[in-house]
């Protein structure tokens, strides 16, 4: 079996372990001694957590047996937990149970901030002991901020505001113009947008253009000459077709705006851009609205379009960039108030000068200012002067405080609004990136727990230090520049640190106003979005600044940073972010860090002094790039791709650079200015999705070996694998493992890359089951279940993405609410999370009953269907959100039985049975069983014309006899017996036969014409129904559509699209709304694990499983090898075909059972080992039926061999 370095780390567990040798195993004989052990020990499905804020915790574990031991069981188990002084508070006594997953405590209630030492004693079934050791922390325990001993938010106050003027697309900007009456002046401009570095160089814009230094720009001129005062907007040197003198908007404005004999008076002219969208008012009156361009589009986008690209979904210009003003020759005029804001409330003031008394700012030498502003004078030639207001950089926080003797322990409690890393004496506290991660901030918010135990300098002097970044409470975030500072302005620290002492003595030190401040140091900004500038002169002036012995005296005071006045607060699509009940917990499930290192395979200097680095695979991280020696100050700077622009006529002279259009207004630079020696660039407070970086700037580029990649994940490990003998779906594997690492960073993203990144519900419910067989993500999918319930709204429906955002999905996203936790249940046993959340997902399902036309019967209220799918358009999705109204209603019925909500659980599978039979007779043919139309007319996003949408067309039924019509009321439940049998041969057909595509196209037998929804249960579907044949045909088809047709053109990732790129046709017009790292289409992952290597759940958590192999009928593969590691352990699978013959090859690990169907065609022909399987320890025959061979298996492996 091919191993997969790159992608599966080994698993670290801290316990101690008692091991003894077994003779025998539960179902017979062993030959060969075999050592067993406990191993694997966590709290909360982690190993020793601390800062875990849990009353009741729950203890897993694993055992382990030799390879050649068999039948090796748990009968029963007993916990102690031990507090401080090894006093014992919880012994849970001898209980008879083979369960070791997620056990709950049952003692006293614990204490806060308080290790804890837990045993567990298991008995095996030969009344054998063995016993094993761990710990776990508890953190605050109390969600309260006075729980932080009187430690404060702090960090800069409102004259502390970064301002990075190239990096800021989203402003508002206002200023007061007077033109000059004694010289008659007329016209006079502000200027914005100027000297944008992606204009200055022909290879860093679509256009080509190369605008010399002060070409490029923006102006807004006010001309009172004439009978009517004008505005007009100026584009100048962004496009070739842009003209100094032509502008691009010409606006009257109304007498009532600017009268007649007003003209000369002081005006105050605001305007607000949105990634190029424009509103202009003046004295307070918006102008322009009435033009004929003026774009009315949503999501904040309205206005005049400014932006070159176009008004959605594109490359983001203007910045505000270099800001200025000009007045033509002869003309005279005073600008004040100048002031550039953030859009987003509250709006605080990012620049803005006092241009009285001695005048230092951004314009001194170049214009004449004193208190009533700035004073313009054209002369002979005009007035042009622009400069970048641009000031401040990262917030840097540090303390210092003394250390007594004998340290006896020393924990740092710590967050941040923002993202923050944290240092003391010298060295960085934990390797976790971005901390403390995304949640719905004004509802949850993470803290972390560090040991500093070692690092704590006992009797000395101390310091502590805080480096402050954007994070997603900050900046650019989601597709609509209206969320730029979707929370707040500014970022702040909240730390406590406590350390105890050996003589029974505690000190703390918190955040407060003594710590202090810096805001100049060499990070000048960082942003996930738009990448981070970092100017490497500065370092020397804070070397040393996390060390006792630095001289801050050039620092100020922190500031307290309190939430009104720095973050939004109010309605947001409905949803309020009100901080009124804002819990701050510690930290679930896994942090974020770097998991793998790339290195470039190659570098091309594409164009003269633009080299381009491949990293052969496509990555989600940031780069470290030895720079070698420079000289100081060397502007150099690093762009990032998913993909190159290919040879195809369409791309013109831009074959060969990286494609950036799909990455839309997320700038996605970093920008890194040299110092004198040796330089290193490597970003701390941003992430990109890419395979190619591009570095311009330096003289000699880096050797690709001095150019890495550190993939960032919070996904530490990946739990399954699976190889054939087909390379190419081997690469598709690869390609999903790789995404889910791109995409579950804190949240499970859409994608990595452009202006969104967000936690769409759609995506992640569909991908949920792959998931859990990729990843221990229990924890991961809490914390994203809490995000879900943080904003949900009063009417129980769930946003379609969360955390920080609302959507338009409807039901097939809302659903993973309840998805979700279901998936969770069944792959990890854990109950508590159900527990937890099952309120919600009742709100929800009352929700969904309310959007049920009365008139009709059918689920109505939802926007989206099978998104991407390629035939689309010819679905109903009336019927694909009745499938998963039943799916959830199936779902709800099981949790309420698990949890003993008994009258509840008959509730809802009454209900399944109505929508089940309002299903048969809405959506099938009497006796063809071909899926119609429902004849409800739904304005859905992709639906046909209303015309198109009746039960009958032409008089005759109205078919809609797409595959996701039939697999997903299969796979979901909303039909079953003989229904379901003919809805699956109608299934086969569909994917056997050629489809014609919503383009007309027909496109080949076995294509995958599903979407982001049908592909996650196409599959299943088929092999459910004994269509394995079909399922394997569909999953080797290389044309388009299909899995693999990306893989043939290159992919080594899952794409957004199954036609992201093709070789004949490039990106197909697809450049901004394509994703290059979007896990959906990889939810065919577990089917792989599943079905084709046979490990399928049975009791939750794989206590219990079945092992159900299905090899390829079609003989295309002839072998199939993986893993799963389970709850309880690693289940290892494969098989291979050699004629009539079949091998399998299956590990069940100690204290599991299985249940094994082995395809064959005659049951005699079955052997273990070359042996008769009655002849076999840990076997036990179970009848044949359906052509498998049964078997119940104890733990072991085992080698099967049999006819086919």
């Amino acid at each position: 079996m091919m191993l997969h370095p790159a992608f599966h780390l080994p698993r670290f567990r801290s316990v101690t372990t008692l091991s003894i040798l077994l003779l025998a195993s539960l179902f017979g004989s062993v030959n060969t001694l075999a050592a067993q052990e406990i191993t694997g020990l966590e709290v909360e499905y982690s190993s020793t957590p601390l800062g875990i804020d849990v009353q009741t915790p729950r203890f897993s574990w694993q055992l382990e047996q030799g390879a050649a031991a068999r039948g090796w069981q748990q009968t029963a188990y007993q916990i102690q937990v031990s507090g401080p002084g090894d006093t014992l508070i919880w012994d849970s006594g001898r209980i008879t149970s083979g369960e070791a997953l997620g056990i709950p405590y049952d003692g006293p209630a614990l204490q806060p901030t308080t290790r804890y030492d837990w045993a567990v004693t298991v008995y095996d079934q030969r009344g054998e002991a063995r016993r094993a050791q761990s710990w776990f922390e508890t953190g605050l325990l109390d969600t309260r901020e006075s729980a932080w001993r009187g430690a404060q938010w702090i960090g800069g106050g409102a004259e502390d505001l970064i301002l990075q003027s190239h990096y800021l697309s989203v402003f508002r900007l206002a200023y007061t113009v007077q033109l000059d009456r004694d010289s008659e002046s007329t016209r006079a401009s502000f200027v914005y947008g100027a000297n944008d570095v992606r204009l200055l160089d022909p290879h860093k814009n679509l256009y080509g253009v190369a605008s010399p230094r002060d070409s490029s720009y923006v102006r807004l001129e006010l001309d009172i000459a004439g009978p009517q005062a004008t505005i007009r907007l100026y584009r100048v040197g962004y496009t070739r077709e842009d003209g100094a003198g032509r502008p691009l908007f010409t606006l009257p404005v109304p007498d009532s705006v600017i009268a007649a004999d007003g003209r000369y008076d002081p005006h105050r002219i605001e305007f607000t851009s949105v990634f190029g969208n424009t509103r202009i008012l003046i004295n307070g009156t918006e102008i322009g609205a009435d033009h004929p361009d003026y774009y009315q589009g949503g999501w904040g986008r309205g206005g005049l379009i400014v932006n070159p690209h176009g008004a959605s979904d594109v490359i983001g210009y203007p910045m505000v960039a270099d800001v200025g003003f000009a007045v033509p020759a002869g003309q005279q005029a005073t600008f004040s108030e100048v002031a550039i804001r953030n859009f987003r409330a509250p709006a605080n003031v990012l620049w803005a000068e006092d241009t009285g008394g001695d005048y230092r700012g951004i314009f001194a030498g170049v214009l004449e200012a004193d208190e009533r502003g700035y004073h313009l004078r054209g002369g002979a030639d005009g007035t042009f002067v622009v400069a970048d207001p641009s000031h401040h950089a990262a917030p840097m926080l540090r303390t210092t405080f003394e250390a007594k003797p004998r340290v006896d322990q020393a924990r740092l409690y710590v967050t941040a609004r923002g993202v923050y890393e944290v240092f003391l004496n010298g060295e960085r506290v934990g390797e976790d990136y971005f901390n403390p991660g995304l949640t719905q901030y004004d509802r949850t918010h993470m803290y972390q727990t560090y040991d500093v135990t070692d690092r704590v300098e006992a009797g000395a002097t101390n310091a502590i230090g805080a480096w402050l970044g954007e994070g997603w409470w900050s900046g650019n975030y989601t597709f609509t520049g209206l969320n730029w500072n979707y929370f707040g302005d500014r970022q702040s620290l909240l730390a406590l640190l406590v350390i105890d002492y050996a003589d029974g003595s505690t000190q703390t030190i918190t955040t407060d106003e003594n710590w202090r401040l810096y805001t100049d140091g060499p990070l000048r900004y960082g942003s996930f979005f738009q990448g981070e500038v970092f100017d490497a002169r500065r370092e020397d002036a804070i070397a040393g600044w996390t060390t006792a012995g630095y001289d801050d005296s050039a620092w100020s005071p922190a500031r307290t940073v309190p939430l009104e006045g720095t973050a939004f607060q109010g309605e947001n699509n409905g949803t309020p972010v009100d901080y009124s009940e804002m819990k701050l917990i510690g930290q679930i499930g896994d942090n974020a860090r770097v998991v793998q290192e790339l290195t470039a395979q190659s570098v091309e200097e594409i164009r003269p002094g633009v080299y381009v680095y491949d990293m052969g695979t496509n990555m989600v991280g940031v780069p470290r790039i030895d720079l070698g020696d420079q000289e100081a100050g060397r502007d150099i700077w690093v762009r990032y791709a998913e993909v190159r622009y290919p040879d195809l006529p369409a791309y013109g002279d831009k074959v060969g650079m990286i494609m950036v259009e799909n990455l839309r207004a997320a700038l996605t630079h970093d920008h890194y200015i040299t110092k004198a020696g040796p330089n290193v660039l490597q970003p701390r407070f941003t992430f990109h999705g890419y395979r190619y970086l591009e570095i311009t700037g330096v003289d000699v580029p880096p050797p690709p070996d001095a150019v890495k990649g550190l993939v960032i994940s919070s996904v530490h490990e990946v739990t399954a694998d699976y190889q054939t003998s087909n390379a190419k779906v081997n690469q598709l594997f690869d390609n999903i493992v790789r995404s889910q690492y791109g995409n579950f960073l804190s949240i499970p993203t859409d994608c990595p890359q452009r202006n969104e990144r967000m936690g769409w519900s759609g995506d992640i419910s569909v991908f949920s089951r792959t998931a859990t067989y990729f990843s221990d993500a229990d924890q991961f999918f809490r914390r994203h279940l809490m995000a879900m319930r943080d904003i949900q709204y009063a009417s129980g429906k769930f946003p379609d993405v969360a955390p920080a955002f609302d959507g338009f999905g409807g039901i097939l996203w809302g659903s993973a609410g309840v998805t979700i936790p279901w998936e969770m249940w069944q792959q990890y046993g854990d109950t508590a999370v159900l527990r937890e959340h099952y309120p919600a997902m009742r709100s929800y399902l009352e929700f969904l009953e309310g959007n049920i036309d009365s008139a009709t019967n059918v689920m109505a209220g939802s926007q989206l269907g099978d998104w991407l799918s390629p035939e689309g358009k010819q679905n109903d999705n009336t019927l694909l959100w009745e499938a998963y109204y039943i799916f959830d209603l199936r779902i709800m019925a099981e949790v309420a039985r698990v949890l003993g909500h008994d009258a509840a659980a008959a509730d809802y599978a009454e209900r399944v049975k109505q929508r089940r039979q309002h299903f048969l007779r809405t959506y099938l043919e009497p006796g063809t069983y071909r899926t119609v139309r429902s004849g409800y007319v739904s304005n859905s996003w992709g639906a046909p014309p209303a015309d198109r949408q009746g039960k009958l067309l032409n008089g005759k039924p109205n078919y809609v006899d797409t595959q996701v019509s039939y697999a997903l009321p299969l796979a979901l439940g909303a039909v079953e017996g003989a229904t379901a049998d003919s809805l699956a041969a109608r299934l086969a057909e569909a994917v056997a036969r050629r489809n014609e595509d919503d383009g007309g196209v027909a496109r080949p037998p076995y294509s995958l014409m599903t979407g982001f929804i049908g592909t996650a249960w196409v599959s299943k579907a088929l092999s459910d129904h004994g269509y394995t044949d079909v399922a394997y045909r569909l999953l080797q088809q290389e044309d388009y559509p299909s899995w693999l047709y990306p893989v043939t053109q290159g992919a080594t990732s899952i794409w957004e699209r199954l036609n992201s790129y093709t070789i004949e046709d490039g990106f197909g017009d697809n450049n901004s709304m394509n994703s290059f790292n979007h896990y959906s289409f990889g939810a065919v992952g577990q089917w792989m694990i599943a079905h084709s290597l046979g490990i399928q759940r049975g009791a939750p958590g794989f206590k219990s499983f079945n092992l159900r192999p299905e090899p390829d009928p079609t003989g295309q593969m002839t072998e199939a090898s993986g893993h799963y590691d389970s709850p309880y352990g690693r289940i290892s699978a494969a098989w291979e075909t050699d004629g009539d013959r079949l091998t399998y090859r299956v590990t069940v690990p100690a204290n599991t059972t299985a249940s094994l169907a082995l395809p064959t065609s005659d049951p005699a022909s079955v052997r273990e080992s070359g042996e008769e399987v009655s002849a076999r320890p840990g076997i036990k025959p179970s009848g044949f039926a359906a052509g498998r061979a049964n078997f119940d298996l104890a733990s072991g492996t085992y080698t099967f061999t049999a006819l086919r």
